[in-house]
This record gives structure tokens, sequence and C-alpha cells, in this order.
């Protein structure tokens, strides 16, 4: 992956298509492509024309005729056009060249093993891109962001991407790293006129920027809750006791009879998954079994698996029977919703009460005011379900637009925790004023870490895993 050879990859899928474009990099690429390409005014040459320009010609293989050594045959693969990217002004920073071929998995391929056949060496995994992160044309975090883009199936995990690539999460992250620098360069200061008992900056100051610091950084940490979860969509589990309507209100969700519906308590032993689109945002839907005292194996096995889902899911939609008048029931339902957000603050728990077309919810217990999502539905007559799916979208959007910056990487929320456990030491020990050095060792590391999500302190087993992940020709 560090070597400079010239590249070419196919960057749109192998099989038929209208069009294709195969992708080449490097030194010798205009050069090479000069070889095979004849363009339909006579006598141009590749290597006389300038950076993004397109040309109009012909891929040609000269192949020898074995039986007469003194003369030869072209074969004409493809009529193609030819784009020329010269170095520094390129997806990669080198020269480039993209031809666009007709969609033939045959044309693809022959003109694929033509340019290997003249000394250019099929690409790897993400190699055009982490060319460009070499040539600063980008840098670490922008990379991934193209990998995610790459990957969006919906328009809030897309919108996150570009946000990223457009250098949003950069920007802050370098404002970061350079006050940390000048922070770090005042302590630095002072330990050189540590006898002359010079202080370069007040330590009210310090103690200030310390805290602005220590509230970005966790701003930073408490959106990847949310960006990890636009990224990989948002998961929704339906829970609440045996043949209260979970997976009624399930089926008419995702537009599809999935879950088996009957009035015997316990149909549902597994959870069913479904998946949905709402204003832009992906969910997945899960069914589960009711929750209550088993009453043989493979229902206890069903139980537990929705309280396992239970702890994976972002959202809960807690179903109840508003039919049912038992006011001792209610209140054991109202404890185990409360007890479920004690254990998880940070789960969405929407409570609905279905079957309002057979009881007066007036009657149940006053449940409504207990709780800020409070639904009345009858998901056997499809009534109040779509507020509950507006409510669900909204409380997503509502919480994107909060936030100027959301992180979607894991690799950078871990290297944010680092950086914010330095910064945290630090301002402890300003105030056990702790001698300068070893406050200055703990704003190095939070510097260090700062540099890994942009890729200006890195490795080369990090950078390989990072590239791999992408697809060959991007």
């Amino acid at each position: 992956m560090f070597d400079d050879d010239t590249i070419v990859a196919l960057a749109t899928p192998t099989g038929s298509s209208a069009i294709s474009v195969i992708r080449i990099s490097g030194k010798k690429s205009i050069s090479t492509v000069e070889t095979i390409f004849s363009s339909v005014h006579y006598g141009k040459k590749l290597e006389n024309q300038s950076t993004h320009t397109i040309h109009l010609g012909y891929i040609v293989d000269n192949i020898d005729d074995r039986s007469d050594s003194n003369s030869s045959r072209r074969n004409y693969l493809d009529q193609v056009l030819v784009s020329i990217f010269r170095s520094p002004f390129s997806y990669t920073g080198e020269n480039m060249i993209e031809i666009s071929c007709h969609g033939s998995y045959y044309i693809q391929q022959n003109i694929l093993q033509l340019l290997i056949r003249k000394g250019i060496r099929l690409a790897r995994p993400g190699e055009f891109t982490f060319r460009a992160f070499l040539n600063k044309k980008m840098d670490l975090s922008q990379a991934e962001a193209i990998a995610d883009l790459i990957l969006s199936d919906n328009q809030a995990s897309h919108e996150l991407s570009l946000q990223q690539i457009k250098g949003a999460l950069t920007s802050t992250i370098k404002n970061l790293r350079k006050k940390l620098l000048d922070f770090y360069s005042l302590l630095e200061l002072e330990l050189d006129f540590s006898e002359e008992n010079v202080i370069f900056a007040k330590r009210s100051d310090l103690f200030s920027f310390l805290k602005d610091l220590e509230e970005t950084l966790k701003d930073l940490i408490e959106s990847f809750s949310i960006g990890n979860s636009i990224k990989k969509g948002i998961y929704v589990v339906i829970i609440g006791e045996p043949n209260v309507g979970k997976s009624t209100l399930f089926n008419y969700v995702i537009k599809e009879s999935r879950s088996i519906i009957s009035n015997i308590e316990g149909t549902t032993r597994d959870s069913i998954e479904g998946e949905l689109i709402l204003n832009g945002i992906h969910f997945h839907f899960v069914d589960t079994a009711g929750i209550r005292d088993p009453k043989d194996t493979i229902e206890r096995m069903g139980v537990r698996k929705t309280m396992e889902k239970i702890q994976e899911a972002q959202v809960l939609l807690y179903v109840l029977d508003s039919s049912k008048n038992d006011r001792k029931k209610q209140k054991k339902i109202l404890k185990k919703i409360q007890i479920i957000h004690e254990k998880n603050p940070l789960k969405k728990i929407l409570v609905i009460a279905n079957k309002s077309d057979l009881s007066s919810f007036k009657d149940f217990y006053n449940l409504k005011s207990k709780f800020s999502y409070f639904f009345e539905i009858s998901a056997k007559n499809n009534h109040g379900i779509k507020k509950i799916l507006y409510t669900l979208s909204q409380l997503f959007i509502e919480k994107l637009k909060e936030k100027n910056i959301i992180v979607t990487q894991n690799r950078h929320y871990e290297a944010l925790k680092q950086s914010l456990k330095e910064v945290l030491l630090a301002h402890d020990a300003l105030t056990k004023r702790v001698p300068e050095d070893l406050v200055s060792i703990h704003i190095k590391e939070a510097l260090h870490h700062l540099g890994k999500i942009t890729g200006e302190i890195t490795n080369e087993e990090v950078l390989k895993n990072i590239f791999s992940k992408f697809c060959i020709g991007k």
C-alpha cells in the first residue's frame, strides 16, 4: 500500500451496464494509456493535453501476427472517452486517467488486462483514497467519511457523511489542537524560565480554557450515540405483555405480515425484525416475545431474548392493553416501565395504549400524565400509529439539528474519550498545583489522541485497517 506503482481498477460495479469507468492513477498513467488510445482526431497525443479534458477515441490492442513477423494488426476493443486529470489537480493528487467504456463485462476485462500487460498494477481496496490521503488531498476523518458515503442507505447518514467530507469535524479538531498546542507552549515556556519565576499565563485563564475544552470534547463524545445510531439504523424494540397487540403493530409498521397474530398468548416466541425509512432516517423494528412468567423452555428462551433486545435498543415501544381495567396489573406495568427507564436513562420509551377501540381510556390509571411520550391507538384499526411514527422520526431529526458536529466513527469516539481523560487529568493537576512539567505531559497526550482522528498522528497498522474496508476502485 506504500509503493508508488501506477494502479488501475474498475470504479463501477462488475457486470453488464450501459457505461463502465476504469480508473488509473500514478506517474505512468497518461503515458501508458497513450500507447493503447487512438483519438478520433488524427495525431492527437494525450501527453500534450491539458488537465480536466475529455477525449473521444478507441482503445486499441496491437497484437503481433506470429505467422508474419513483419506485420501487425490493430484490434479495436471499444470506442471510449478518456478523461485526463493532471497532478496535483486530481482525486489522488497524482496524474490520473478515467476511461469511460461501454459496460460489457468482456470489454471491461480486456481493457484491464491490456493495461496490466503494459505494466500497471491492479489497485488494492481503498488505494486511490489512500493516495489522496498521503498527498494531503484529504485527512483521515474525511477519507473515512467517503467510505460511509458509499455505504449510506438513507438521507440522514448521507448528510452526516457529506458534512464530514466537507471538513466540519476536521476544522473542529484542528482548532482544538491549535488551542491545546498554544496551551502546551505556554507551559513549556514557563519551564524554560522557571528559575526566574516568570508566569506567561494567568492560572484563571488556563482553568477557563480547560473548562471550555472539556465541554467541547464532551459534546462531541455525546454526539456519537446519535451519529452511530443514524449510521447503522435506529434500533426500535416493541415490548409488552403477551396478547397486547405488539405483532399487529409491527406488521402495520413494516407493511408486511411477518409476525403471526393470534388470540393465544405466547404466539411470538422469537424476535422478528423489519426495516423502515422515516423522513430520511433508517429504523430497525423488532417484534419480541411477550414479557411474562414463561410456562415452558421455549417460551423462557423467547423472554430471555426479549430482555437482550431491550439492552440493545435505542428506542422502546412499550405496548399495553387499555381494554383491561385491572388496576393492580396497571401499577405493575407502570413499575416495569419506570425500572427500565432508571436502568437505561438514555433510551427513549414510548408508551402505547393499544385497543383504544375497546375501552374508554380515562379510566386507565392516569398513565398519560406520567410519560413524555404516550399514545392511544387501535393497531387493529390502524388508528393513531402514524402519530407514533412521526414522533419517532422527529425525535432524531431534532437531535441532528441540536448538534453542529456529529461523530459517527468508533475510532474517533475512542480518541475523543482518551483526549478528554487527559484534559481532565491536566485540570486536576493544575488544581493541585502539580509542577508544570507533569501538567504538560497530559496536554501532550491529549494532543496525540486528537491527532489520531485526522491522521496527523497515526501508524501503518491503523491506516491499513481503515483503507482495507474500502471497495476496490475507491
